[in-house]
């Protein structure tokens, strides 16, 4: 600047030596200078302004971040248990849904080792049920033995308190329990009780190997949350187990008593219609009354212990389909011919409108369900009544309809029609005989045969029946 001055000064004492220039000169000069340095502080607290905001950003989006990260890490807790519960709610296989929790815990939590064990209150011992592990260098518990104890204080602060044990070094301990294999080259540790109404199911565990840690609060709370879900799908399994028990136990018990009915009532019906006949002797009109109702409730009794029977297998899994292909439409011919004794007594006129179609099920009880269904229809269908019966192929599936002119089925009625031993309140229905097993068993068979049915009705006016059953096809 001031080389600037002196070579300009120079310059106008060449030109001109006017004093009064000169200074001038000099004053603008000196103004341009404070105008720069002005300039200069004002960019100087722009960049400190700048800075300041950079900072801010700085924070915010580390704040941000934390935000997301938050979020993110609720959602994974909240997939966790909603798969969980799913889990619970759809699968029984109490090993697969503990295999994969343990394996997601570990995955959200990013630690070492996760483990999950039940508890036998009996010897009081912890059994190892599962584990995962986040690194193939990880040595794994199960080389180890699987029954262990938990030191009595730690017994204690799980059960009686129904607090979890977290341990951030287990280095800065010393206690004799934790030489336990549970333990070692481990450096943190937490323990959460699975509990479900006061009673001790188990117990999970997770490790820290690598490195000590500090447990968060927010992760404990988590393996609570879980915890108590597993507790749900212990006891869910061990309810499944009991269930499975007691219905092959009635089962078991159904079966023998039908034995043990069937064999009477053959002989009841076998010597009372062999006395029917007059074989050994004449009957008066009395006697042959009375024993035309012996056997027709010996046989009602038959049917009744038959239904039960069946019945009880499909509850249980223990019903056995033969498949094969037949002819639906000479089934339902052959079921109706088997009827016609009831049509004829009460003047009801069938429409028929089958197509010839070839299912693949099993032909007997394809037959029962049809014989179910009509015998129902024919029932509750008042004398001079019509029936509607229609087959069609849909889909490569056989959709069977029998429609009625009968009394109908109240609105109110509608969650009763296939549930067993119930009968629909109606003064018409009161003088029909019926076990009231009918329509359950008929719903059983063809969900067993991975179809489904439906209905639907108007009071005194009559039922509309359908079911589909599947793997049909059309007969050239």
């Amino acid at each position: 600047m001031k080389k600037f001055i002196k070579s300009l000064v120079r310059n106008l004492k060449k030109s001109d030596n006017s004093a009064e220039r000169i200074k001038r000169l000099y004053k603008k000069l000196k103004l341009r200078e404070k105008t720069i340095k002005k300039q200069y502080q004002l960019l100087q607290d722009k960049e400190q302004v700048l800075y300041s905001q950079s900072q801010n950003l700085e924070l915010k989006e580390e704040a941000l971040k934390e935000y997301v990260n938050k979020i993110f890490e609720q959602q994974e807790i909240e997939r966790i248990v909603r798969w969980l519960v799913n889990s619970i709610r759809e699968s029984l296989d109490l090993e697969s849904v503990l295999s994969k929790t343990v394996e997601e815990i570990s995955k959200l939590l990013n630690v070492d080792r996760c483990l999950i064990a039940t508890y036998d209150k009996n010897l009081n011992l912890f059994t190892l049920k599962n584990e995962y592990i986040s690194d193939k260098n990880i040595s794994s518990v199960f080389d180890k033995e699987h029954n262990f104890e938990l030191p009595d204080n730690y017994f204690d602060v799980l059960i009686n308190h129904k607090h979890p044990i977290t341990i951030d070094d287990i280095k800065a301990l010393k206690h004799k329990g934790l030489n336990h294999f549970i333990f070692k080259d481990t450096r943190s540790v937490v323990f959460i009780a699975i509990i479900d109404n006061f009673e001790l199911l188990g117990i999970l565990i997770v490790n820290q190997i690598k490195y000590k840690r500090k447990w968060e609060e927010s992760h404990i709370q988590i393996l609570q949350d879980i915890a108590d879900q597993i507790a749900i799908a212990i006891r869910h399994a061990s309810l499944f187990t009991e269930s499975q028990k007691s219905t092959r136990l009635k089962s078991e018990f159904i079966a023998n008593m039908s034995h043990e009915f069937r064999t009477p009532l053959n002989a009841i019906i076998g010597f009372s219609e062999m006395l029917s006949s007059e074989n050994f002797g004449s009957l008066t009109s009395k006697q042959r009354e009375y024993l035309n109702n012996i056997c027709f409730s010996g046989k009602h009794l038959l049917r009744l212990v038959n239904d039960i029977l069946d019945l009880s297998k499909a509850e249980s899994g223990n019903l056995e389909l033969f498949y094969e292909l037949f002819n639906s439409k000479a089934i339902i011919q052959e079921t109706l011919s088997v009827l016609d004794g009831m049509l004829l007594k009460k003047n009801i006129n069938i429409e028929l409108y089958l197509c010839d179609c070839q299912l693949r099920a099993d032909s007997s009880k394809f037959k029962q369900i049809m014989y179910n269904i009509l015998s129902n229809a024919i029932k509750f269908t008042p004398e001079n009544g019509k029936i509607k019966i229609c087959s069609e192929l849909i889909d490569q599936h056989l959709k069977v309809e029998v429609e009625d002119t009968g009394i109908g089925i109240a609105e109110k009625n509608r969650e009763k029609v296939f549930v067993k031993f119930k009968q629909l309140e109606s003064s018409y229905t009161k003088k029909q005989d019926g076990t009231g097993l009918g329509l359950s068993l008929t719903k059983k068979l063809i969900e067993l045969h991975n179809g489904y049915i439906d209905f639907e009705s108007e009071l005194n006016k009559g039922s509309k029946f359908w079911f589909v059953l599947p793997n049909a096809t059309l007969i050239n």
